[in-house]
């Protein structure tokens, strides 16, 4: 009995032993193949770290294929950290090299600023506009003049900048200064480059407070006249080809050297919309009166004023941008001929405009008095030339380019919203209301008559426009060199 109790007992303890055994055996082999895989992995790591050291470029570990296990976010955190613990220290050559490399690009860049850069000794600012025109008439019976005809309308280059920036309240001194092209018609191949602006303006008023600030500048020189509309607006600016008659031929046009004033009060500003309208608007001044690039020649001086009034409304309002103005020259010429003298012949203009802009429609309308003392030769005596002019021109506008939020983004340079704007302009002028066959010398023409225009203005770029517009002459009185005639101008202008 005990030698059955001894046999069972051995049985049971060898067969937990082996069991135990079998189990140990199992969770050993487990234990060896994930340290098996730890080494291949570290393996990995450690020839990628050799291969990077040595080509000096920083890759992640790859994996072989045929390892099933991914790396761990840990995993790959060491990984970066053993890419970048190698750094090559830089030898003394390797700092002189650099240090030649510097050197040889500073020299590069000194001589390319020296030989290849326009500079100046303050800032400065180059700008011009150029026009190229063509031109057509099916009626033109004037003596030597082309029905048509390929011309050069404009050619404008000059330079602005400041004298005097002042950084903290923008009180700044400023200058101009262009010249243009005008032709000469004397048989010959030559032109003239002419004076245009010359002069200094400085700002009384902060121009750094913001927009609700007034504004107020005084100008020294030779420059435009503050009168009505069109005079105003500089060349690239100017919305027809051609321009309102009455302030062309009464010379209002012609730049003059004198001082002005000009300054507005309480403008009304829609952040917003980057919108700002002065309540009021004025002007004075004084110039010499007889026209630029020439010296005075009498002692009389012309004086000059101009208000405008612009309704205080939301940029929403449909009146927004509604202006009324009214300019006044109180001048004096000297005239001498067929025996007669007078230094202090009569030169007064008087003008009243209508601006009304609320894109993508437009209105303007001008009214221009011209008094001007003339000496007529047939009776030898003073006599007054009463001119009277109308303007009106109308124009609607597709296209996003003209609206302030378009004009207060970010853009490219050469990147610009297209816009089409057709308009149409009734111009009419009579160059002496006191006499019916009047021949206007400004203009070669006689008697009262009306342009009636269509136009198309194409803007395909920030500084660049084509323009399109047919004209339609009548004349109250025809001659064999003056009659009813119809012209179509086009034009392309490019500013920079």
């Amino acid at each position: 009995m005990r030698k059955t109790s001894l046999t069972v007992a051995i049985g049971l303890i060898l067969t937990t032993t082996s069991s135990f055994s079998f189990a140990q055996d199992a969770t050993l082999n487990k234990q060896l193949e994930g340290l098996k895989q730890q080494i291949e992995v570290l393996q990995q790591r450690l020839n990628v770290v050799e291969a990077q050291s040595s080509t000096t470029t920083k890759k992640p570990p790859v994996v072989n294929a045929d390892n099933s296990e991914e790396l761990t976010a840990q995993d790959s955190e060491i990984g970066e950290e053993a890419l970048t613990a190698e750094v090559t220290p830089a030898t003394s050559d390797d700092i002189e090299g650099l240090r030649t490399d510097i050197e040889n690009y500073k020299y590069d860049q000194s001589r390319q600023y020296e030989r290849q850069t326009v500079k100046s000794t303050r800032d400065t600012t180059l700008f011009g506009t150029v026009q190229l025109r063509a031109n057509v008439q099916d009626n033109n019976t004037a003596p030597n003049t082309p029905k048509s005809s390929f011309d050069v309308g404009t050619a404008l280059l000059g330079v602005r900048g400041n004298l005097f920036k002042d950084y903290n309240e923008g009180k700044n001194l400023d200058y101009q200064a262009s010249f243009g092209y005008s032709k000469r018609n004397d048989g010959s191949n030559n032109s003239n480059f002419n004076l245009l602006d010359a002069y200094l303006r400085y700002h009384v008023f902060s121009t750094n407070g913001g927009a609700e600030v007034p504004r107020l500048n005084l100008t020294l020189g030779q420059q435009l006249l503050p009168f009505g509309l069109d005079v105003q607006s500089p060349e690239d600016l100017r919305p027809t080809i051609s321009t309102a008659t009455a302030p062309t031929y009464l010379g209002l046009f012609t730049r003059q050297n004198g001082f002005i004033v000009r300054g507005d009060a309480k403008p009304f500003v829609d952040y917003g919309a980057n919108y700002r309208a002065p309540l009021f608007e004025y002007a004075l001044g004084v110039t010499n009166g007889n026209g630029s690039n020439k010296a005075d020649d009498n002692n009389s001086k012309d004086y000059i004023g101009r208000v405008a009034f612009t309704l205080p409304v939301d940029y929403a309002s449909w009146l927004r941008e509604l202006k009324f103005g009214a300019s006044y020259i109180k001048g004096e010429a000297k005239l001498s001929g067929s025996g007669i003298s007078d230094n202090q012949a009569k030169r007064d203009r008087l003008g009243f405009d209508l601006y009304y802009n609320h894109a993508p429609f437009g209105v303007t309308y001008e009214y221009l008095q011209g008094k001007t003392d003339y000496i007529d030769p047939t009776v030898a005596a003073i006599k007054e030339a009463k001119a009277e002019g109308h303007t009106v021109t109308a124009f609607y506008t597709l296209g996003d380019q003209f609206y302030n939020s378009i004009k207060s983004n970010a853009k490219f340079d050469d990147f610009w919203p297209k816009s089409v704007q057709g308009y149409y302009r009734y111009d009419s002028y009579n160059p002496n209301k006191n006499q019916q066959d009047y021949l206007d010398s400004a203009s070669g023409r006689i008697g009262e008559y009306d342009i009636h225009s269509l136009g198309l203005n194409l803007f395909f770029a920030q500084t660049t426009k084509f323009q399109l517009q047919l004209n339609h002459y009548i004349y109250d009185i025809e001659t064999a060199t003056q009659k009813d005639t119809n012209e179509l101008q086009a034009q392309f202008q490019y500013t920079f």
